[in-house]
């Protein structure tokens, strides 16, 4: 009736796989932990469930972790198994709820959100390199005025400035991100390819 002290249980498999886990491969579910979360919720629409299944994807990235040889992108790679635990979670609901879903239809949508995130993926660095490049004082505004609850009136208000001043500021200096951008995406959307 007792359990046999020399079964094994997965958990102690995980274990053994999360240790051999180099630091790059962490590194690299680390850094995708957004654009995953954004993949799930577009697939699943305002559902609740997307951190639960985020965690999941996790748990298979980190025990296919052998799988991935660095060739393709991991962010293809780590969407393709979301993808596929969003089909299983689906899978499950319809069968306890009667949720209806069409899987040619999510995979078709799928396919084009994975490319979708791999394009956001590239202009988030973008925006983080251009935003590097601005004066302390532009990223501070810009801070103040995109934390939550920040405001163009609070940043004035911080400032001693005008409101409208401070909107053509912000303007001013969305213009410059925008053109920055443009260009380190140039090679990405030129029709050369």
């Amino acid at each position: 009736m007792s359990s046999s002290p020399t079964t094994n249980h997965q958990p102690a498999h995980t274990d053994q796989q999360q240790n051999s886990l180099s630091p790059e491969f962490v590194a690299s579910v680390a850094a995708a932990q957004p654009q995953l979360f954004a993949y799930i919720r577009s697939l699943l629409g305002a559902r609740g469930e997307t951190d639960d299944i985020l965690q999941e994807v996790n748990l298979v990235l980190c025990r296919k972790a052998h799988e991935f040889d660095g060739r393709g992108k991991f962010l293809t790679w780590a969407c393709r198994i979301a993808y596929f635990q969003v089909l299983a979670y689906l899978k499950h609901r319809q069968r306890d709820k009667h949720v209806y879903y069409d899987e040619a239809v999510l995979e078709d949508f799928a396919g084009s959100l994975a490319e979708d995130v791999e394009k956001l993926d590239s202009r988030l660095e973008a925006l983080r390199q251009c935003l590097g490049r601005l004066p302390a004082e532009q990223r501070r505004l810009l801070a103040v005025r995109y934390a939550p609850g920040g405001t163009s009136q609070k940043v004035a208000d911080d400032l001693g400035r005008p409101v409208g001043s401070v909107r053509v500021t912000l303007h001013r200096i969305r213009m410059i991100l925008l053109e920055c951008m443009q260009r380190k995406l140039a090679p990405e959307i030129s029709p050369d390819g």
